[in-house]
């Protein structure tokens, strides 16, 4: 009956992503497993979103919201021995965990627990995925064979997910969080811009009479305004190309702390695909396949749409 009932009325899948200032979601509604629309907003205030979505999920009998999980305590065990904990330098802390094929993906239980909380009053969560969650499903789709051992590597925003994989068989995981001190400085660096407009703005109303000079000086304020602009693009290229090769960086660690471990002995990987939701720099690529002296694949992904797709695969 249940079954039927889903074919019939329309279906409301949320996924989201809370950042600060910039909290995003996107909404696809389904009927009868055809997409009828999508939308995506995008809110300063986490509240607002969760508000937007208590009064959207009125108007549907199902409906299914998915978060992706972007907390720095969280990782990956390449076996399902959950006393191995102690072996990965995890800290002593309560940690939640499921079973990702033949490996453990964990985070902490107050992680868990904050978000049940934070959803409670705004309808439930269904769904909490793990970066490491999304980047196996994708590795899944590839359908590689097991003969090749390859790195995968999921970039979000300011997050690095690593999964070292033989076929579908995980041997290796690991999770970064970048900070975003390039992006403190460019905000810096816009907040001057803005104070130095409203000091000119200031002078130009001072007094009236003075005009004809203000005026005669709108050529060169142009002129300041677009230099300003032009600081803030080449400093937005220099993080990005900074970030990506941060990125690139760690993922070399990445393969030397795989090749370190004596249970990988003799075992080599032969390929790198990496998803993003943003462009990689081509020198950041160049630089990362000059020090690996392997092949470097990227794929352009969307978390959003990533969430809304798995929902669907696992409420089949």
């Amino acid at each position: 009956m249940l079954f039927l009932l889903k074919k019939i009325f329309p279906q409301l899948f949320i996924s989201i992503i809370l950042k600060d200032k910039k909290n995003i979601l996107k909404t696809s509604i389904y009927r009868a497993n055809k997409l009828v629309s999508s939308n995506e907003k995008t809110f300063d205030k986490s509240e607002n979103l969760l508000e937007y979505i208590k009064n959207l999920s009125k108007h549907f009998l199902f409906y299914y919201t998915a978060l992706f999980l972007d907390a720095k305590e969280q990782g990956l065990i390449p076996n399902t021995n959950i006393k191995d904990y102690e072996h990965f330098d995890i800290g002593k802390i309560s940690l939640k965990h499921i079973l990702l094929n033949n490996a453990l993906i964990y985070t902490a239980t107050e992680h868990i627990e904050y978000y049940n909380e934070l959803f409670e009053d705004h309808g439930t969560l269904d769904f909490l995925y793990s970066p490491f969650a999304l980047l196996y499903y994708n590795i899944q789709k590839e359908r590689q064979t097991d003969d090749k051992i390859i790195l995968y590597g999921f970039k979000q925003n300011s997050l690095l997910t690593i999964i070292i994989s033989k076929g579908t068989t995980i041997l290796y995981g690991d999770f970064k969080t970048f900070e975003q001190e390039l992006n403190s400085n460019l905000n810096l660096l816009k907040e001057n811009n803005i104070q130095t407009n409203n000091d000119t703005q200031i002078v130009d109303n001072f007094d009236e009479n003075l005009n004809q000079e203000i005026n005669s000086n709108t050529q060169e304020d142009h002129l300041n305004t677009l230099d300003n602009d032009l600081n803030i693009k080449e400093f937005e290229e220099f993080e990005h190309f900074n970030n990506d090769m941060e990125f690139c960086r760690y993922i070399i660690s990445s393969i030397e702390k795989f090749y370190n471990d004596d249970k990988y002995l003799g075992v080599f990987i032969n390929d790198i695909i990496l998803y993003s939701e943003s462009s990689i720099d081509i020198s950041a690529i160049d630089f990362l396949e000059n020090e690996t002296f392997l092949e470097i694949k990227t794929k352009s992904i969307n978390t959003l749409d990533l969430m809304i797709e798995l929902m669907q695969k696992e409420l089949k």
